[in-house]
């Protein structure tokens, strides 16, 4: 059952009780559905969506069968006016969801064929990047003015297009990467592509910065990555860069409801877990070298670790329910997942295994906090979290440490049964957690 649909449930009881009026519990369910992403959409409203692009597709069939009989002041004549026709009819009928959506949908792809046009009449060429910035700043205003979160997502899905396409491509005004061997981009390109970035969080719909929040710090961790001005090279930087990331945006992305995992959440738990793989670690004399990290890359990584060391310290906790206990352990586990980044320092294989241990030992003790947590506080998806994440770790540590004497059919059946075992009486710890919750 959904959080959406648990709520309702409890709503109703609570008003058949008398706790409070179905009014209010209307009310209360109303305001909590509104919140999610698209939830006042219809079906009709995504019919009207779907109008308002075939509308604009055959403006563009129209227009090309008789291009050559329009003159040029006459093409770009019409189409301001059907631009600001659109604008107006879609801002004077957003009350009415079947006109305003097609209106919006159209004024929002109308800038295209404008450019398009534009370019075409004056035989216009040049950076591959920049129609689509003017096409994210004359939707702007739509987004901004729109009471519907419709054209918020699609400015803002532009945007982040446009931003890792540009700052990941050959040379534009956005490109960050230097290319055969030139020099880094200039300095604007980099306040260009911060700007798009917050352009992009910033017309996000709602206050649910989970997914906007994410974008950011996985274009933050490619530019870390990739050859630009800030990259780094030594592993050490990079985990402890992208382990500080994944924290930054658990604390501040997580979704409200405790029992929703979430992006954030999945990501912190990815990121613990592929460090389990530095067991396998080779050091080589040039790899995790810092000679090739630059300066800059460098103060970056330390300035995330510290922001994310101060955000795990001094904000709620978003690994458990709230609770004495799980804060504790919560921030524990958050601060050593990043603190574990320092063993590779010196490069060598005896930590990078001391570090796997250690991740191990992470998930573990996440696994197991889940189970404690979600029995404490009657939640069986937690219950359910932590047994898949103690699971997930135990089988990939057995193909680990056994995968190598996988060399005969009988030694594939033994493991095959052992696993069945394991799922069999997993499967059968699992319910009898989640009973002993329930009674």
């Amino acid at each position: 059952m959904s959080y959406h649909k648990r709520l309702q449930t409890d709503l109703r009881g609570a008003a058949a009780a008398g706790i409070i009026t179905p009014e209010q519990a209307d009310k209360i369910w109303e305001r909590s559905y509104s919140e999610r992403a698209f939830a006042s959409f219809k079906a009709a409203h995504w019919i009207g969506a779907a109008a308002g692009l075939f509308v604009a597709l055959g403006l563009i069939l129209v227009v090309a069968s008789n291009w050559d009989k329009i003159g040029a002041v006459t093409k770009m004549g019409a189409f301001l006016l059907l631009f600001a026709g659109a604008a107006e009819a879609s801002l004077r009928l957003d009350d009415k969801p079947a006109a305003a959506i097609p209106l919006k949908t159209l004024w929002f792809f109308m800038p295209v064929l404008g450019i398009g046009l534009y370019a075409q009449i004056f035989n216009l060429s040049g950076d591959p990047i920049k129609p689509y910035l003017v096409w994210a700043a004359l939707s702007a205003p739509l987004a901004l003015l729109s009471k519907r979160p419709l054209a918020a997502y699609l400015c803002s899905l532009l945007l982040f297009v446009v931003l890792y396409s540009g700052t990941l491509g050959p040379a534009n005004m956005l490109s960050l990467a230097a290319r055969h061997n030139a020099a880094s981009q200039p300095l604007w390109h980099w306040a260009l592509a911060l700007a798009a970035l917050a352009s992009g969080i910033a017309l996000y719909p709602g206050k649910k910065l989970g997914m906007p929040l994410g974008a950011g710090v996985v274009w933050v961790f490619m530019m870390l990555v990739a050859d630009t001005a800030i990259k780094v090279r030594s592993s050490a930087l990079i985990l402890l860069a992208g382990m500080s990331l994944a924290a930054l945006w658990l604390s501040f992305g997580r979704e409200p409801e405790e029992e929703k995992a979430g992006l954030p959440l999945l990501a912190w738990t990815g990121a613990v877990y592929a460090m389990t793989f530095f067991w396998h670690y080779r050091s080589h004399d040039s790899y995790g070298s810092s000679q090739s990290d630059t300066a800059a890359g460098g103060v970056i990584t330390w300035l995330l670790f510290a922001g994310a060391l101060a955000a795990v310290f001094l904000r709620k906790q978003r690994l458990f329910p709230e609770g004495k206990t799980e804060d504790y352990l919560g921030k524990g586990l958050l601060a050593a997942s990043m603190l574990g980044a320092f063993l590779l320092f010196d490069t060598s294989e005896a930590s990078a295994k001391i570090l796997a241990v250690i991740a191990n030992l992470l998930l573990a003790a996440f696994g197991i906090g889940c189970i404690m947590s979600g029995s404490r506080h009657a939640n069986e998806k937690l219950i359910n979290r932590g047994v898949a994440v103690i699971t997930l770790t135990a089988v990939t540590r057995f193909v680990d440490i056994f995968g190598g004497l996988l060399k005969s059919g009988v030694a594939f059946i033994i493991t095959g049964l052992a696993f069945g075992a394991l799922a069999y009486f997993v499967n059968k710890g699992r319910k009898a957690l989640i009973e002993s919750v329930k009674k």
